[in-house]
């Protein structure tokens, strides 16, 4: 528990203020409480009494008003307090963890699925705040129980003795629950970020879905996962459900035992009616505040659980960057020498080296799995190198920044992507562009007459990944997108092999007009694209087997020319 508030305390240190007033207000609501029982006693006492006066009546009544509205702004405050702590740690946990998003290498969402991420930020974070609210409630009910049995001492320090005996016993059933709970939550947190995965997919490949007709296929599948996820959800619900009954049944126990020894008092008049009353309505009003501090004790463990799913994601290692060198411009060539590179156990790339020359064109071909596309990823700095060289006009790509590195590179990629917003807000992406420029840019990208035909225009909302475009419209933008990127470099990442013939030569001119007096580094697809590239290296298992221009590769008679052939039958 103490390590689970040591963790918290950070995220609401800003409104520690506002978390130590509330446990202030806590304990008043305690101490008001406290006021309210002692006020029970005397008057029972003054209306049974022949001596009582209403005057004495009224004034007792008077304080019990006096104590109902006092405790009004100070519940108020109390729960506010607590709320807005809440709710401001979860916007603060999630905001750290979308931020490490953004830190953390590309190498680890190869291990780990995105249903577990979008769980970490949206369930995660909502249970591991609950916290918050379980760590004042420990504050504030221990305190009320103190008052009230400190009161019910005063009054019968023999009877409140027989109270005392129960505390053990619910300490017992406190750690007992508490840890059965958190383990539980622990299974119910991972199928829950399981089940998030599965939602996306569902939500995500519903063309693929529908085409192969899989629907009773995922919908039965997701059924099944359900029930798996209700059977944890349930057997921690079992948990914390068992220790309420429990929790009142003891304190019922304790109840009973304390009126009988209470009515033996009354018999032998040592203890007045009021005082009985007032003792038994203590004894009655005491499962509240226990059975609130196990709800606590409860929150805290399964906040505990969250704790480790959270933490665990906020201490993977950042991207390695450490660089200084940020701006720079490509004088001479990018140079790879003998490179290696490896998924795991999985060799892509061996031993490869090769030049890019300032304002060649250069492609890379082969059959799938030959390396392409991982090139294109050590240029970006996606992944570090760890064996051979990449240098940037003789200076190794490790004494350049990433982000440094990335602007340098204008990327259009096969894997098209677009935010679910204005095609004029997907082409500036937060920077300051003339209208000039952006007309510019669409008619590189020849885009400008199917946006003009749209109905809103630039400010067209073009859906989740561009989904109310086509391929070809959808890729334009990227283009366009890199062309206002104004980078020395540009890599094109398959970016037609997803598109029609028609759209094909859309986009194929596109690429033309946007690479024209620039260097270019391609991942050729169709390699009637590439013909009048400057270079083009043949690629096979990871290794560099022809280089050349297609006219020396054809006359070669070797891979090159197989691929080519089949590349012109497809």
């Amino acid at each position: 528990m103490f390590e689970t508030i040591k963790n918290i305390w950070p995220l609401i240190h800003r409104h520690r203020l506002r978390v130590i007033g509330s446990m202030l207000f806590g304990v008043g609501m305690a101490l008001i409480k406290g006021g309210q029982v002692a006020l029970i006693g005397p008057l029972f006492n003054k209306g049974l009494s022949p001596d009582s006066t209403m005057e004495d009546i009224l004034s007792l009544v008077g304080l019990l008003c006096l104590l109902a509205l006092i405790n009004l702004p100070v519940r108020f405050f109390h729960f506010y307090w607590m709320e807005y702590s809440m709710n401001d740690a979860i916007c603060e946990i999630r905001t750290k963890i979308y931020s490490k998003i953004q830190d953390i290498p590309i190498s680890f969402y190869t291990t780990t699925k995105q249903g577990d991420v979008i769980s970490t930020i949206l369930n995660d974070t909502m249970i591991y705040s609950q916290g918050i609210s379980g760590i004042i409630t420990m504050v504030r009910e221990p305190v009320t129980l103190i008052v009230l049995l400190g009161y019910a001492f005063y009054i019968d320090w023999q009877l409140t003795l027989v109270t005392f005996a129960i505390l053990p016993l619910m300490l017992f059933v406190f750690t007992f629950f508490g840890k059965r709970v958190r383990a539980h939550q622990e299974d119910v947190q991972r199928r829950l970020s399981d089940m998030t995965h599965i939602i996306g997919e569902g939500v995500g490949g519903q063309k693929i879905i529908k085409a192969f007709n899989l629907q009773d296929y995922t919908r039965n599948f997701f059924k099944s996962y359900q029930r798996e996820f209700f059977d944890f959800q349930m057997k921690a619900e079992v948990m914390r459900q068992f220790s309420h009954p429990l929790v009142e049944f003891i304190t019922t126990l304790t109840l009973s035992a304390v009126i009988v020894f209470a009515q033996i008092k009354i018999s032998g008049s040592s203890m007045s009616t009021g005082d009985f009353i007032t003792f038994i309505g203590i004894m009655a009003m005491i499962q509240d505040p226990i059975r609130k501090t196990n709800d606590g004790n409860l929150k805290i463990n399964q906040a505990q659980a969250a704790e480790k799913r959270i933490f665990k994601f906020l201490k993977v290692e950042n991207e390695a960057d450490p660089g200084t060198q940020e701006n720079f411009e490509l004088k001479e060539r990018i140079s790879f020498k003998n490179l290696d590179f490896s998924y795991g156990e999985n060799q892509v790339i061996n031993n490869l080296s090769f030049d890019i020359e300032k304002g060649e064109k250069v492609a890379l071909v082969g059959l799938s799995g030959s390396g392409k596309s991982t090139l294109i990823n050590v240029l970006l700095g996606l992944y570090p190198v760890k064996k051979g060289s990449y240098k940037i006009d003789g200076v190794d790509s490790s004494d350049f920044t990433l982000k440094g590195l990335r602007e340098y590179f204008g990327l259009v990629s096969q894997d098209i992507f677009l935010f679910n917003t204005t095609i004029r807000e997907n082409l500036m992406l937060g920077k300051d562009v003339s209208e000039e420029k952006l007309e510019e840019a669409l008619k590189v990208a020849h885009a400008t007459d199917y946006i003009n035909e749209l109905p809103e225009g630039l400010e067209t909302i073009i859906g989740d990944r561009g989904v109310r475009l086509s391929g070809g419209q959808a890729q334009r933008l990227t283009i366009a997108r890199a062309y206002l990127q104004d980078n020395d470099v540009f890599l094109f990442d398959e970016a037609t092999s997803a598109l029609d013939n028609e759209s094909e030569k859309v986009v194929q001119e596109s690429l033309n007009d946007l690479a024209k007096n620039k260097t270019v580094v391609a991942v050729a697809h169709r390699l009637s694209t590439i013909q009048n590239y400057d270079k083009i290296i043949v690629l096979k298992d990871g290794q560099k087997i022809e280089q050349g221009r297609h006219e020396e590769l054809m006359a070669l008679g070797g891979e090159y020319k197989k691929l080519y052939e089949l590349s012109m039958r497809s």
